[in-house]
């Protein structure tokens, strides 16, 4: 019985202490948690970064005008390879213009006058010679506009005539006398319906384009034609006849009946090759083109420049070394409307004038 209070203590004690430490457990779970909670969140910072400032906004350089130094004016030459003296003869007669008009303008040698019109529609070249069916083309795409006249020979257009052998039986209608027609292209022209012509070549103006223009524009057929190659091979193949029956060359500006190639060999050329029909002179010889869009003061500044040099024998001189030894006696301002008689033939020959380029 003694050891029965003791038991019932002992019993006692371990449960205070089992209490006591269950207690503890949950005073220290209880501070781990509060801990957590409580806790300040700890924040690692990124690399530091710099606000790249917005751009501050330039000014658009304005454009000087054409003429400037900065943005001179371009006049472009074809310059081909037998023709070593044409690119020097641009520079000195662009420094010429430079000086006469006070606008700076400076050459441009090119091989072709394929890269010549390249030149002008990309308005990489603002002045230039431009062969007749070449200023066509320029025309015809809004490149360039006519703004003066060469005089070649003596003239400043020509024109074609038509020629047959005396005992041909053809109508004569030309008074060689007093140089004038005797009728009208449609009545003149009509004995052709039918016949053979000799034509120059396919490029030839005078040669070929121009009078197979007139026979087409008044609804004349010929028959398969032959190609002589040269004025004078037609005038020969028609004094020796049985190639073609008649034919047509190059008039106004001058015979090549009368050429020494001919009369040397043929001295009654004239007299057995008489002219049946003379066109009249639709044909303009090289022009001074200037591009579309110039400011009008820019054109008579220039205008006026190149009539300057036109005056003295060594301005024409100048002049015509520029423009590939072409012989140049004087310039004249001119339209563009003076082209239209030459449209219009070439229209009824339905003319490519792509592959005219450079005549």
């Amino acid at each position: 019985m003694e050891t029965q209070p003791a038991s019932i203590l002992c019993k006692l004690v371990l449960r205070a202490s089992t209490r006591r430490w269950l207690f503890l457990i949950l005073l220290a779970i209880s501070m781990i948690f509060s801990g957590c909670l409580s806790a300040t969140p700890t924040i690692t910072p990124g690399p530091l970064t710099t606000p790249t400032p917005s751009p501050l906004p330039t000014a658009t350089p304005t454009p000087q005008p054409l003429g400037h130094p900065t943005n001179p004016l371009i006049f472009g030459v074809v310059a081909f390879e037998d023709q070593p003296g044409v690119a020097e003869s641009a520079t000195r007669l662009a420094e010429q213009l430079t000086e006469k008009t006070g606008l700076s303008v400076q050459s441009l040698p090119v091989d072709t006058y394929q890269a010549l019109l390249k030149g002008l529609g990309a308005r990489k070249v603002h002045i230039a010679w431009l062969p007749p069916l070449t200023y066509l083309f320029a025309s015809q795409h809004g490149l360039a506009r006519a703004a003066l006249l060469t005089s070649h020979f003596g003239v400043y257009l020509y024109g074609t005539q038509f020629l047959a052998n005396a005992s041909s039986g053809f109508t004569l209608y030309f008074d060689p006398v007093r140089g004038v027609n005797l009728a009208d292209a449609s009545v003149a022209l009509s004995q052709f319906d039918g016949r053979r012509p000799c034509w120059v070549d396919y490029t030839s103006a005078s040669g070929y384009l121009v009078p197979a223009g007139l026979l087409a524009l008044h609804g004349i057929h010929t028959t398969e034609p032959a190609f002589t190659r040269s004025h004078a091979g037609v005038v020969r193949s028609l004094y020796v006849q049985g190639i073609c029956d008649f034919g047509a060359t190059f008039s106004i500006s001058g015979d090549p009946r009368t050429s020494s190639a001919v009369l040397n060999d043929l001295p009654d050329a004239l007299q057995r090759i008489p002219i049946l029909w003379r066109s009249d002179p639709i044909i303009p010889n090289v022009n001074l083109s200037l591009i579309t869009g110039l400011p009008e003061s820019t054109e008579k500044q220039l205008v006026d420049a190149f009539l300057e040099l036109a005056s003295s024998p060594e301005g024409l001189a100048l002049l015509s070394s520029s423009a590939g030894e072409y012989q140049i006696e004087a310039l004249k301002p001119i339209d563009d409307l003076l082209y239209d008689p030459l449209r219009e033939v070439l229209d009824a020959l339905q003319v490519n004038l792509n592959e005219l380029i450079g005549k």
